[in-house]
């Protein structure tokens, strides 16, 4: 075993660009993990708006569904971590995110926890924030010099029935998605409209992905797989799960050794490790031939890089490259 570490890790796999080229995906992929979320509020607009003007790749959000049927972007299963739930409706702040309105979410503060905990990165917009539904998140990967690609994460789907085909109605719906006269739903890249593909959906749930491919099979999908995840299920039992459904797994970025991203490309799998916050990490992923980085720090991995946008000395991107240590 210890022969067979030590050749992937001096002979990494290197068929990572071509199994992303046939995807239409970046080679290396950046995706801004719920935004630029070291620097502004994650699954904010702020954060959104700064990891798109940096130049990613892909903005990561997780999609689920309010009470009265809306699609919102937010990341935990109750409100307490980064609203103020307790203060608003004390009686409730344990509830599922699910079991509010939209207009109930509408009135919590989604920045100022932000400001309370690192102060040093704090700002008076960031007070205030409103909670996103996907159609916002759409205009702002939409809304700058270039746009910005969507990876959705189906989060809690089995608390949400149908949260996939509405997923994608709603992207259908905005222009986002494409469908032919046939019925089949597809990027704007097959279309020739883009230069890469703009969607890819992730879930660590296989039923899910496998409701995707149902109403989806050419746009991209990805099967998460956490920590504890891989210790009930040998990685090549995973890519056995994941080879029908998926063209690519998530994983811890502790888990991305060179021989599982070499064993996931000899199923024509990518690899994408998370969350990549520290310059020492992007450059060990980058040397195992990693298929890209999900990360709360954008910036630096663009800037490792060497893709960061030239801008003015008085723009915004300037204050986000800071030495900021990941929550």
């Amino acid at each position: 075993m210890f022969f067979y570490g030590a050749y992937y890790v001096i002979n990494p796999d290197v068929r990572a660009p071509r199994i992303l080229d046939q995807l239409s995906i970046p080679h290396p992929a950046v995706i801004a993990h719920r935004g630029a979320s070291v620097v502004a509020p994650e699954s904010t607009t702020p954060a959104y708006e700064i990891a798109a003007r940096l130049g990613s790749d892909y903005l990561e959000a997780d999609v689920q569904r309010s009470a009265d049927g809306e699609l919102i972007i937010f990341h935990d299963s109750d409100l307490r971590r980064t609203s103020n739930v307790s203060e608003l409706f004390p009686r409730r702040q344990h509830d599922p995110v699910g079991s509010f309105a939209l207009a109930e979410l509408r009135m919590l503060d989604y920045g100022s926890w932000f400001n309370q905990a690192f102060p040093l990165r704090a700002r008076p917009e960031y007070e205030g924030l409103e909670i996103l539904t996907l159609s916002e998140l759409i205009a702002i990967a939409e809304s700058g010099e270039h746009t910005t690609g969507l990876i959705l994460e189906s989060k809690h789907p089995e608390r949400y029935p149908g949260i996939e085909q509405q997923i994608i109605d709603t992207l259908l719906a905005e222009g986002w998605l494409k469908q032919t006269e046939s019925g089949r739903v597809i990027d704007k890249a097959s279309a020739g409209k883009a230069e890469h593909t703009r969607t890819i959906f992730f879930s660590f749930s296989p039923a899910s992905l496998l409701r995707f491919q149902d109403v989806a099979a050419e746009i991209p999908r990805l099967l998460l797989i956490s920590d504890t995840m891989i210790t009930h299920l040998r990685w090549r039992s995973w890519l056995e799960v994941a080879e029908p459904i998926a063209h690519g797994l998530g994983l811890k970025g502790f888990m991305a050794w060179p021989w599982h991203i070499a064993a996931a490309h000899e199923k024509q799998m990518f690899v994408l490790p998370y969350t990549i916050n520290y310059l020492w990490q992007i450059r060990v992923l980058a040397q195992f031939q990693a298929s890209g980085f999900i990360t709360d720090r954008p910036e630096l991995v663009l800037d490792f890089l060497q893709r960061l946008p030239q801008q003015p000395n008085s723009a915004p991107v300037r204050d986000v490259i800071i030495p900021a240590t990941p929550r």
